[in-house]
Order: C-alpha cells, then structure tokens, then sequence
C-alpha cells in the first residue's frame, strides 16, 4: 500500500495496514474520498417508498474510479460482534464469582457484584447512547441468590432504547463491512480503505491498542470474495496520513463530529492517491452435508425437512474459539456441545422415532456442514436440492437446544405461516417457559430455505458464556431439558409429517428476516408463556 502525492510514492507500513480475507486481488490507484461509514439511515416505515432516507454518507459524492476510505461499523455505535464478546466476558466472569457466593448464601456478596457488573455494562453502553435511560436495566431479582446475567435479557432493554434515539436510526446491516463495500462498489469505488475510528472502541485500553478488527467473518459467507480490493488501516495511521476536506482534519475528528450530530461529514482527501495492490489465492475444501430419508406413505411426494448443523469452530486462537473461561480446565478445543451437538442429537432421535413410526409425507434429515463459515450447507441444499423443492411443505431447524435454563426455550419462525401458532397452542410447552418468536433469525440453517419461500421454525435456548468456547462441553448440557424440548420437537415434526397443511406466508413489509436472535427484539415478540417446572439435571451455565 502507498501514497502518492504528485511524483513520489511512499509506502505504509506493513504494521499499519492489512488486506481484508474476502478482499478481490488486482492492483489499483485512485485519488482517497472520505465516505464516513458509507451508511445510510432507513426510511421510516409508511413513508412513501421513493423517500430518500435522512442521512447518507455517499449523498452528492463522486466515487467514480476513486479509493473510499471508510469508517467500520455505524454511526454512534460499537462494533456488534465485539460489544457482544465483551458481555460474553461479564457473563462469564460474573457465574465464576456468583457460584461460590450461591453456594455461601451470601446475598449481600451477591448484590454487590451485581452492582460492579452492571455499572461496567452501562458503562459501556453510555459511551454510545448518553441520552439512554438504562435504570431498569437487568435489575437485581428480589432473591439476590437467583441472580443470573442472562445476555439476551439485556438486548432488548438497549434495542428498546436505542430505537428512542432521536434522528436518523441505523439497520443491523448498517455496520456491515458487506453493506458498505456493497454499496461503494455500486457508486464506483474502486477499492477500499476500511478504518475502525476510536470511538467505536469500547474503551481506552481497546482504543490504545488500536488492532485489526477480526473481518474474516465479518458477516459475509468466507470464500465470496468483494467485487474490489478491501484493506484494513489502523485509526492511528489513517490519522496520520489522511486528512479530510480543505481543514485537513483528522479521521478521528471527522469522526467525533459525525457520531455527535449524527449527520454525514463525507469529503476529499485533497492531494492525496492511494495505490493497492492486493493478491489472495482461494483455498477450498469440500465438506458434506450428511442426509438421510423416511419415505412417507399415501403423501410420499411431500417433503418435510428436519435440520441441524454438525460443524463447529476449531480450537482456541484460530477462527471463532475464543479462550476458555477463568474457572474452565479444558483442552482449547471447542467441542460444541450445545453448538450443535445437542441438535444434531435430537435429529438422529426424530429419525429414530419415524423409523419406527413411518409418516404420511416423506422426511429428510439433515446434518448441515459448514453453517459457522456462513450457513454454506444449508444454502448449497437450498440451491441444489437431491428432490424436488417445490415438494417441501416446511423445514423445521435445531441449533442450541442443549442449554435449558430459567428463561427457557425461544421458537422464531412465526411469521413464515399462520399454521405454526395454532399448532403450538395444541402442543403446549411440556411445562417449559417458551417465548414464542416472529421473525426469522438470519444466523442459523433455517433462513437458507426461508428465502426459498418456504415455512421455517427454529428451536433455540439462548446463548451463553460459553458459546463458541471450550467450555462448551456435554458435562453443561441439561439433558432433561433436551427430552421436555424434543417432545415439543417432535410433536411439531409429526404434525407435519402426518399432513398438516402448513402454507407459506409471503414477508410482511420490511422483510420477516431479522439479524437479532428471538426475543432481541420486543416488538417481533409474539407472545411468552411462563412454564410450571424446568427440567435442569446438570449445572447450566447461563
């Protein structure tokens, strides 16, 4: 990477820029544009189809044949992934120091550490919303001794709160590097310079140390390359190096004013060319999905598909496995003993159940490969199907299921058919607590065939503080929870297997496809209903 300014070229050093994975190889050079986060803010709904939305960054630019420079994530917020990983990291430390306390009965040791945890998570979450009201956020229940930091009962309160942020509100996919280069790409960009600015560091130590943002899974499937040359540059050397608009100022700068007045300050980089040249060479392993069949008898040529994913993450400090938890002797592998070996338990049981049973319509079982690197084997069945997809009447998706606990089991999907409710309803809930959930989360296998236009339900009992690590083993799985969640399962898979009619329902406006996981956000809610007994027969790490 260098920087041409008239006839001299100076190069970056090696440390202070890095090439995204999914970067395009080729060689270029362009005069710099500063694009802000190249976000653009959504229209509110109601609105006529044609408004323009309130904020833009890449409004009045151009980019034609030029490098943008561009800040990662989204105005006014932190990294997701990151923000995530840190309350993973509060989860965890607080059941390690919460468990002896329980053990002791010691309320009062119990309130205090609530308190110190708290105040570190509003901290955090004030930097970016100060306007918030965050008072009634995971308050202390009147038991201190039943204290848990549940991570997905914080998400809502903040969801709730930021969706009251005057201005212009952002998308989930507005932070998304995709997104962006999605959108440069469209304009005429001919390569990017992606910069995490220091206020989307969630403190001064992450801040200081100013590291590469981990874009190997940025949100993207790994191997679809960028249509252009994508590279990383730390904030400290883009503020030393590129300077913004005729007052030259810095990155950081630009950035501050942006995030505090939310409007975009896009601009030149006057006298300054950036050149490229980027060069990545694929590396590609076929991995299998794993199926199996149970022909059906008088409606055989219905297809029912039941799913889970089999593949997981590796050991620690390559990928996605993070490093064990403080109070955790393991061997740096993530095994995944809820993520996905608890679903893929449950498929082979169904099958084992239908074996013995034979269903009116045929039922496919699928063990999915793939689906941490981007959902890839579930879409490449979606795409490629070994039977005929317009026969598939629903797919019904297992991932996590292994970690029942006090807020129990989640099932999104609703709004793929109006025939899942009902249904629901005449099943009961096995006594569990069940948040019943409408929209479909975009993370797991079931959404490859959602945007087949097909009905999807999803099984789900949250995440926890030792997701995607090595902590995630069978020991922690609550396997009486399993048995309560797989009679549900399997009176949703018999239902439809022995010909429930299960009609698709076409997205409402807006798209029924969400970035959140169920229960994120409260007005996708359907309803919750509270159980009468939680089967737990091993400590359940919440």
């Amino acid at each position: 990477m260098q920087l041409v300014r008239g006839a001299r070229a100076t190069s970056v050093a090696s440390g202070e820029f890095s090439i995204s994975p999914q970067t395009a190889s080729g060689e270029v050079q362009g005069a710099a544009v500063f694009v802000g986060y190249a976000a653009a803010s959504e229209v509110t709904p109601g609105d006529d189809d044609a408004a323009a939305p309130i904020y833009d960054d890449l409004a009045g630019l151009d980019l034609k044949g030029k490098i943008a420079v561009v800040l990662l994530d989204a105005p006014g917020r932190p990294d997701t992934v990151t923000f995530f990983r840190r309350l993973q990291r509060e989860a965890g430390d607080f059941a390690a120091a919460a468990a002896p306390l329980k053990q002791s009965g010691d309320a009062a040791g119990l309130r205090a550490l609530h308190e110190r945890t708290r105040g570190r998570v509003i901290a955090i979450l004030q930097r970016f919303m100060p306007e918030a009201d965050l008072k009634d956020m995971w308050p202390l229940p009147a038991d201190p001794l039943t204290v848990e930091l549940d991570l997905q009962a914080l998400v809502g309160p903040v969801m709730r709160e930021a969706g009251k942020r005057k201005g212009p509100q952002f998308g989930m996919g507005a932070g998304s590097l995709r997104t962006k280069v999605e959108r440069l790409t469209k304009a005429g960009a001919v390569a990017v310079i992606a910069v995490r600015g220091p206020r989307s560091f969630l403190d001064a130590e992450e801040r200081e140390a100013d590291a590469f943002a981990p874009l190997q899974r940025e949100d993207g499937v790994v191997g679809e390359p960028f249509a252009l040359p994508v590279v990383q540059m730390k904030w400290k050397a883009a503020d030393r190096l590129l300077r913004v608009g005729k007052a030259k100022q810095k990155i950081s700068a630009v950035q501050e004013g942006i995030d505090t007045k939310l409007a975009p300050l896009s601009g030149d980089i006057p006298g300054v060319e950036l050149k490229l040249s980027a060069s990545v060479e694929p590396i590609q392993v076929e991995v299998p999905n794993v199926l199996a069949k149970i022909s059906g008898t008088d409606l055989r040529d219905e297809i029912v598909v039941l799913g889970a994913h089999y593949d997981h993450i590796g050991v620690v400090g390559r990928g996605e496995c993070s490093e064990a938890r403080k109070d955790d002797v393991v061997d740096g592998i993530c095994n995944g003993a809820d993520d996905n070996a608890s679903g893929t338990a449950m498929l082979l049981e169904l099958a084992r159940h239908f074996r013995e049973q034979r269903p009116r319509r045929t039922v496919v079982f699928a063990h999915f490969a793939g689906e941490e690197l981007g959902l890839l084997g579930s879409k490449a069945l979606a795409e490629r199907p070994p039977f005929a997809l317009d026969k598939v009447v629903a797919m019904v998706n297992l991932d996590m299921i292994g970690r029942l606990g006090p807020k129990g089991l989640a099932v999104g999907g609703l709004v793929s058919s109006d025939a899942w409710m009902p249904l629901l309803d005449r099943l009961g809930t096995a006594g569990l607590s069940v948040l019943y959930e409408a929209s479909v989360a975009t993370r797991s296998d079931h959404a490859s065939f959602y945007k087949k236009s097909l009905p999807v339900l999803f099984f789900f009992t949250g995440t926890h503080a030792d997701y995607h690590r090595p902590g995630d083993h069978a020991d922690k799985i609550n396997y009486d929870g399993l048995v309560a969640i797989g009679t549900l399962v399997g009176g949703v898979a018999r239902a439809v297997a022995d010909g429930l009619p299960v009609p698709y329902k076409a997205p409402p406006e807006g798209g029924g496809l969400a970035s959140g996981l169920p229960g994120s956000n409260p007005d996708t809610v359907v309803k919750r209903v509270q159980g009468t007994s939680t089967p737990v027969t091993a400590p359940v790490a919440e």
